[in-house]
């Protein structure tokens, strides 16, 4: 066990810049403080830390700082078998940040009531990512898996098989994707609602905030065989249970319930490409996307 408890602002462990082929298993890091506007972890890879095995870890409780957070490029990480609930201030479970993120498999965790987010890859692009048989409750933060930029450039992206509880605003958000996506077999449920006024998604592939390389249009997004219930809104907007945008989607032989809204294809109500006006407004339309 790696306590971070009274020793101020620090990350539990640092894995170097350019530093690879690293391996960190059977280890608990916990209570580790984070500075405000600064990315602070339990696990902290500084950049391009590729062949990076993190397995069976647990990373608890660590009050301003995110349970696992690393900044690309980076190449072949993968996290599983591992438990990262109740990390705080505004910060995600397990986050890579910047640049292209390739080979990344993000397997078969435990990711309970992290502040904001759940499992998220963040500005920049990715491809060959496997996101599957994680159990992720939201708690009251944002999104339970948040995915920037999926392309098949590498090899094919998935996200399926996870378990989604909680009463976050979105369930499974696919950002500015370019191909190559398949979503399945996942179970969403909103079993609560948090204080946010906005409207919320199940599960949403669309355009959003779009950077570096991403594509204006989102595109290539296979939705099937997933169970999407609860998404509703008590304000003036919605809460829909899928959502797409762009071109070149699939959904079907998904079962959506009680949802304000099933299914939608989105319109463009805010004068493309721009972003889209995400207030709480008496919507017709998904605000979040454009």
């Amino acid at each position: 066990v790696i306590d971070g408890t009274g020793l101020g602002i620090n990350n539990g462990i640092s894995i170097n810049a350019g530093i690879s082929n690293v391996t960190i298993r059977d280890v608990t890091v916990q209570n580790f403080t984070g500075a405000s506007g600064n990315a602070n972890a339990g696990i902290y890879g500084i950049s391009a830390n590729n062949n990076l095995t993190i397995d069976n870890v647990a990373l608890l409780n660590n009050p301003t700082a995110s349970g696992f957070y690393a900044n690309g490029p980076v190449s072949n990480v993968a996290i599983s078998n591992s438990t990262v609930s109740n990390n705080g201030g505004g910060a995600r479970g397990i986050v890579i940040w910047n640049g292209l993120k390739q080979n990344i498999s993000i397997t078969n965790n435990i990711v309970i009531n992290n502040s904001c987010c759940g499992i998220e890859l963040q500005d920049g692009d990715a491809s060959a990512v496997n996101v599957s048989g994680n159990t992720i409750d939201i708690g009251s933060g944002d999104n339970a898996i948040g995915l920037v930029g999926l392309n098949p450039s590498v090899g094919p992206n998935t996200v399926n098989n996870n378990n989604i509880t909680g009463g976050g605003r979105f369930g499974i958000e696919i950002k500015n994707p370019a191909g190559g996506v398949t979503v399945s077999g996942n179970q969403v449920n909103m079993t609560v609602q948090n204080g946010d006024l906005r409207d919320r998604a199940g599960i949403a592939a669309f355009r959003r905030s779009v950077t570096g390389g991403n594509v204006n249009i989102p595109n290539g997004v296979s939705i099937t065989g997933n169970t999407v219930t609860g998404y509703q809104q008590t304000s003036v907007s919605e809460g829909f249970g899928i959502v797409i945008e762009g071109t070149n989607h699939t959904v079907t032989g998904n079962t959506v319930t009680g949802c304000d809204v099933g299914i939608l294809q989105q319109q463009n109500p805010s004068n493309y490409p721009g972003d889209a006006d995400q207030s709480n407004l008496a919507d017709i339309y998904f605000g979040r996307g454009n």
